[in-house]
């Protein structure tokens, strides 16, 4: 079986290995291509319908997977992503602490670390996530209404933000990377990470090699994605400069942190019950974890 491995543009890394042609071409010959996509929002349907095997989000899709009873599991996950920005008001909000943010409008975007980002956040701060309205909304139209006034809160890092600060000033409450780690996470099919280790190794390899060319060269990676998602190389090069690079095997930290989310998710009411992650990472696929 040939394996299929999903990008988008919420996720660099591999947006930018699916466009390195050496790279491609290489992973071919081990049995794996690609499918560009326009959003992860997508990858837990995707990963359903048999369309991807393998794939890149944050950390939070893997969760909302193993809820909805998916057999997938992390096989790889980036350093912590102390991105620029985080939950942003306007500069002129009175809200000043996520407490001022009681009953008020927060725009996520759809399916992706944004929930886990803002649940670990309000957890920490003693707050309930039925205090807040936070509502899932595309980018775009979430960035559209922030500017025009209508909104009162966003969580956007760069590219983004930087489209939301063209047009007004902002004020950051809650930055990611502290009471949640914000990793890029590496994932896909149980089946495949047992069946199909050799496979898995040589795409987490291909994207060793791109990652330390990327920290080598941003400018060139961000020519890369020129035009994707509509923002220029100019426009990614930010996120690029500021993002930690290499690829790395999910960890017990990792695990423990995904399950105490897992159960904030459960009394938050994102996910219908409890659930035990304990199957989601790759100390269970003992090929995988010796490399």
């Amino acid at each position: 079986m040939a394996l299929v491995v999903g990008a988008h543009p919420q996720n660099p890394s591999l947006s930018i290995l699916a466009r390195r042609q050496a790279h491609v071409a290489a992973l071919r010959a081990e049995g794996l291509s690609f499918f560009v996509y326009g959003a992860g929002a997508v990858t837990i349907p995707l990963i359903r319908l048999g369309v991807i095997h393998l794939g890149g989000t944050g950390a939070t899709p893997p969760i909302l997977a193993k809820a909805q009873g998916l057999a997938v599991a992390a096989f790889g996950m980036s350093e912590p992503r102390h991105e620029r920005g985080g939950l942003v008001v306007r500069a002129d909000s009175p809200a000043r602490t996520l407490a001022d943010l009681r009953g008020r409008g927060v725009a996520l975007m759809p399916i992706s670390w944004h929930t886990q980002f803002l649940a670990a956040e309000l957890d920490a701060a003693g707050l309930d996530w039925r205090e807040v309205n936070a509502v899932e909304l595309t980018p775009a139209t979430a960035r559209d209404a922030f500017v025009a006034g209508l909104l009162d809160a966003i969580v956007a890092t760069d590219p983004l933000l930087g489209q939301i600060e063209q047009a007004v000033p902002v004020r950051v409450l809650a930055r990611p990377g502290h009471a949640f780690s914000n990793r890029s996470v590496y994932w896909g099919r149980q089946d495949v990470l047992r069946e199909r280790p050799a496979a898995v190794h040589a795409l987490v390899d291909a994207l060793a090699d791109s990652d330390r060319l990327t920290a080598a060269d941003p400018e060139a990676a961000a020519r890369l994605l020129d035009g994707v998602n509509g923002n220029s190389a100019a426009q990614w090069l930010p996120a690029l400069a500021a993002r930690p690079w290499g690829v790395h095997v999910p960890d017990a930290g990792f695990l423990a942190e995904q399950q105490r989310h897992a159960d904030i998710f459960a009394r938050f009411g994102l996910i219908p019950e409890p659930i035990d992650v304990a199957d989601t990472v790759t100390e269970n696929y003992p090929a995988l974890a010796a490399a």
